[in-house]
């Protein structure tokens, strides 16, 4: 098991994820800590001190940024399995062991993640834990579950958490997306994965809301790649009526409601203009009220296809992957 760490000025955190690291019952990992600060030299020092041959530093010559450090780990491994453990995030003991135990179970998974703990960061950087968890709690007995390619989540989003997953090494396949906004790389990346992918129910891992995050959503570039997202998978569905009166019901109900994504998704791909039947006057409304107070923001959204070129190329080419029926068989009679 190869386990990637990217860090950058955590210094008060860190130890924390590391912790967890050491703190799994399966013990065969080697882990790759990436420093994206050269200046830093505490990622340095902590490793120094634990003196634990599985931790192997590498500094980066420069700062690379969250994407591109995230894209050198979505490569295949000598390892049969790989993981990511985000610098502000933890692992529970079990997390890897029950993991490759729900793979190993599923050979046609090529992805698996698991439910997750929510934990804040106060103002002081101490770490509150929290009850409240990503999704609903489940029952200890609920197995593991495969989820096929398709789901309104992913219109926008996506099912899987980086540092809550572990991936299947397979030769020839690799997972880089372009330069975006952090926040959507799961939603892009999930676009390239193989699918079905496998949900474990038991939260396994904890989410860190931190002070200061790579995440943050200015308002055009998030715009813009929530669109596309929108308008790819929508261009490739292939939606009947029934199916598109039900995904704008299922975006007017979410808060806020993301139905302007969804008219904008209308304007900026062709075949997407029979969604405009299933929006309301509300819907429009909505729109046209948000435009006229961010106009700028509005238009950058309503241009994201020719802004962001790179983009749709690479979401309309693995969009259609996903939605591409499966090869015929080559089996024999």
């Amino acid at each position: 098991m190869r386990v990637f760490l990217p860090t950058y000025r955590r210094a008060a955190l860190l130890p924390r994820a590391i912790a967890s690291l050491r703190a799994q019952t399966l013990t065969d990992w080697v882990c790759e800590l990436h420093n994206d600060d050269p200046t830093d030299p505490n990622p340095a020092r902590l490793v120094r001190e634990l003196g634990d041959p599985r931790l192997r530093l590498v500094t980066h010559e420069q700062n690379l940024g969250p994407i591109a450090t995230f894209n050198l780990f979505y490569h295949p491994t000598v390892e049969p399995f790989s993981a990511l453990l985000e610098d502000d995030n933890t692992w529970e003991p079990t997390f890897l062991e029950r993991m490759l135990d729900a793979l190993t179970s599923h050979p046609g998974a090529t992805l698996a993640w698991c439910n997750q703990r929510l934990a804040r960061e106060d103002h002081a950087g101490n770490v509150i834990e929290t009850s409240d968890t990503v999704n609903p709690v489940a029952d200890a007995s609920e197995p593991a579950r495969l989820i096929a390619w398709g789901d309104f989540k992913q219109v926008m989003g996506a099912r899987h958490a980086n540092g809550a997953m572990v991936l299947r090494s397979r030769s020839g396949q690799s997972y880089p997306t372009p330069v975006i906004p952090f926040g959507s790389v799961e939603a892009f990346r999930e676009r390239m994965l193989p699918h079905p992918l496998l949900y474990v129910p038991e939260a396994l891992a904890t989410f860190t809301v931190t002070q200061t995050t790579a995440r943050r959503h200015d308002r055009p570039t998030w715009g813009a790649a929530l669109v596309l997202l929108a308008a790819s998978f929508l261009k490739h569905a292939a939606l009947d009526e029934a199916g598109l009166a039900r995904l704008c019901e299922h975006f007017r109900r979410q808060s806020p409601p993301l139905t302007s994504e969804l008219l904008v998704a209308s304007f900026v791909c062709r075949e997407n203009r029979p969604l405009r039947r299933h929006l309301t006057s509300s819907d429009w409304t909505r729109f046209l009220f948000q435009f006229c107070r961010h106009p700028l923001a509005g238009w950058r959204t309503v241009r994201a296809r020719s802004l962001h070129p790179d983009w749709w190329s690479f979401l309309d080419l693995h969009t259609a992957a996903r939605f591409a029926p499966p090869p015929p068989s080559t089996g024999r009679w």
